[in-house]
């Protein structure tokens, strides 16, 4: 510094000297600010930065669960799953818009995208914000080999970015139309879905893309059928290709491969040829209407069908429009459920419960003859029976046998609507059973309160309408479930079961019994060997009201003369093979003329609905089945042949069949090759 000061003049040097000084200071200065950088960037924020880092080489990919399988009730497969390729876009790797906007366009002409869902998809990826832009959004499902090659062919070509080909599953419903009502289907959850789910506090972990259960046993039984996905991480480029770099393996850490867990099966109560011989012997008989059978000692279902159905696998997953048009137009209303949701008035079917409730309020003894001249009249008003000349006089068991209109009118004129009612009630009629489907409607059991609510402009609950339902007619509905239950119930001295879908729930692998996340981590607690986890649905009661155990006899007898003694409507399409009980049934969908007209001679849709139930064998019953027909005219020639069919079939199957019956052990002997 002296010989600076030497070398340059006094001022000069203090001028040096003070510059020096300050290139010291801020030398020092940014050496501090680069230290204190440092330390933020490694020590306190390193652990971010790094994850941020690795997520531009290692994506994180979800591996899809198999939802669980379900079976018929001897152990054959209904529904499974099948693996899929499914075509996936990331949109951080799609690049600037006009360059993923090309992309998105180049992809909905190679696999087919109708404008409408690629411009959905389109508007779903401009959405994606910060980390969920490396969450794959999911184009469409399930290619077909022509569809793969092509997209593959572009990517070689490195013409498209950020899309990927993934391994999926897809849901498969082996017998297409089958029980597809009582099946149900599967759907691709939407934001909608998922801010519902995420108001729940989501317990099922969905996200966007999941497939969820949206009708049927796969919407009830949600939670136990649905797994938990697995997570793989794998590097790509900066163009989200995936790179095979085994020497970078340790970067990702132990959670590099999560496998997923898979969810429960069920196995139920329906018996798979009992189920298609039902749609297919409807089928010969008419177009629309419900099959249902069930075990009335415990209220299984061996049967449900609803027709017309649709191919279940044509709408799981994702619905194409051209199939929902084509369903949502058919005139025939194959979406409904039939069987618990449509509603219709019984007829005939209900006179056994006009038939108790006279019994058991003393209006009516076993050995009255009432006489029929063919109708039956009240002030001016005249109820006409169905046989034009009248039956001559009849006692109850003759009446239920002939299906004589005019004697029950008369029971409805004696002892009015309440009684009735009360009788329909503790047969389950009138009300939901309690099946777990969704879209079961009540029916109607109406009351003088209900007239007198419903009718109040037009006078309220008058007498003639007591007379209506004594037949089944009027503002009476029901389900043909409830039908069969209250016919189950008839079979079983006056116990009514709840009816039953699934027999029980079985873990995949026999051990799990806990499935959860904790800390965004899946947890499974395994206990030990089989014995197998399951858990097994029994039978519940619906209601506990008594009926009359004598009175219940006396109107099982009629019902065995319905289809075992010359005249009754039934006995010339009875089965040859066994002793049954039932009942014919004809109700008017519009009001009878003065002149009868033959079915032939109207149109479809206002023709009568046609009828059959019954039970077998009639003095031990084991099955209970009602049938509907819509708009099929009378219940023998066009509902009791089917439900004879299926109940000749139930009988053969049991004989001969070497299939072991409900439970556990039985169902594992029966999958044993």
């Amino acid at each position: 510094m002296a010989l600076l000061e030497q070398q340059v003049g006094g001022r000069d040097a203090e001028v040096l000297r003070l510059r020096l000084v300050v290139m010291m200071w801020t030398v020092g200065l940014a050496i501090l600010l680069l230290v204190g950088r440092l330390y933020a960037l490694q020590i306190r924020r390193g652990a971010e930065l790094t994850s941020k880092g690795r997520r531009n080489f290692v994506q994180q990919v979800t591996v899809p669960h198999d939802r669980g399988i379900i079976y018929d009730r001897y152990g054959r497969i209904l529904v499974d799953n099948r693996p899929s390729l499914d075509l996936q876009v990331t949109p951080a790797f799609l690049g600037r818009p006009a360059a993923a906007q090309q992309t998105l366009a180049a992809l909905a002409e190679l696999v087919g995208l109708a404008p409408e869902e690629a411009a959905r998809l389109c508007l779903l990826i401009a959405q994606r914000r910060g980390i969920d832009r490396f969450v794959p959004v999911t184009l469409r499902r399930d290619l077909s080999p022509e569809q793969v090659e092509a997209v593959e062919a572009e990517r070689s070509l490195l013409r498209i970015d950020g899309v990927d080909i993934a391994e999926g599953r897809r849901r498969t419903y082996h017998y297409g139309a089958l029980a597809a009502h009582a099946l149900g289907y599967v759907g691709e959850i939407d934001a909608a879905n998922l801010a519902e789910e995420r108001g729940r506090g989501n317990p099922l972990h969905y996200e966007l893309g999941d497939m969820q259960g949206r009708e049927g046993i796969e919407r009830t039984f949600e939670a136990h059928l649905r797994g938990i996905d697995g997570r793989q991480k794998i590097i790509v480029d900066a163009k989200g290709r995936r790179q095979k770099l085994p020497e970078l393996d340790a970067l990702m850490g132990e959670q590099a491969h999560v496998q997923p867990v898979p969810g429960h099966n069920l196995y139920l109560t329906l018996d798979l040829e009992l189920q298609r011989l039902a749609e297919a012997s409807f089928r010969e008989h008419g177009v629309a209407g419900s099959v249902v059978a069930l075990d009335p000692r415990t209220g299984a279902l061996l049967a449900l069908a609803s027709l017309p159905s649709y191919d279940v696998n044509f709408v799981s997953g994702t619905l194409s429009r051209q199939v929902k048009e084509r369903l949502d137009a058919d005139p025939l209303k194959p979406w409904i459920n039939r069987s618990i949701a449509g509603q219709y008035a019984p007829g005939s079917t209900f006179k056994p419960v006009t038939a108790l409730a006279a019994l058991a309020a003393h209006v009516v003894q076993t050995s009255e003859h009432v006489g029929c001249p063919g109708y039956y009249k009240l002030g001016r008003h005249v109820w006409r029976c169905w046989k034009e000349h009248g039956h001559g006089a009849l006692d109850l068991h003759e009446a239920m046998k002939r299906s004589c209109d005019t004697f029950f009118y008369t029971l409805g004129g004696r002892i009015g609507l309440d009684p009735i009612a009360a009788m329909a009630q503790r047969l389950g009629l009138g009300r939901r059973t309690g099946i777990l489907l969704r879209g079961e409607q009540p029916g109607n059991n109406p009351t003088e309160a209900f007239h007198n609510r419903v009718d109040a402009t037009t006078g309220g609950y008058q007498r003639g309408m007591s007379i209506n339902s004594a037949i089944g007619q009027g503002s009476t509905l029901v389900t043909p479930l409830q039908l069969a239950t209250a016919y189950g119930a008839l079979a079983q001295g006056g116990q009514a079961f709840v009816p039953q879908l699934v027999d029980r729930i079985e873990t995949a692998d026999l051990r799990i019994t806990e499935r959860r996340w904790l800390d965004d981590r899946l947890h499974v607690q395994v206990r030990g060997e089989p014995p197998v986890q399951t858990q097994t649905l029994t039978p519940q009661p619906l209601g506990d009201e008594q009926i009359n155990a004598a009175h219940v006899q006396r109107v099982r007898q009629a019902l065995v003369a319905v289809s075992s003694e010359p005249g009754g409507t039934g006995y010339w399409r009875r089965s040859r093979r066994g002793s049954m009980a039932g009942k014919t049934g004809t109700a008017q969908v519009v009001r009878l003329g003065r002149e009868r007209l033959h079915d032939w001679q109207t149109d479809y849709i206002e023709r009568d609905h046609a009828w059959f139930a019954g039970y077998a064998p009639a003095n031990d019953p084991e099955i209970a089945v009602v049938v509907l027909n819509e708009h099929g005219g009378h219940g023998g020639p066009a509902a009791m042949p089917v439900a004879v069919a299926l109940i000749d079939a139930y009988f053969d199957l049991k004989a001969g069949r070497q299939l072991p019956p409900l439970g556990h052990a039985g169902a594992a002997q029966a999958r044993a090759p």
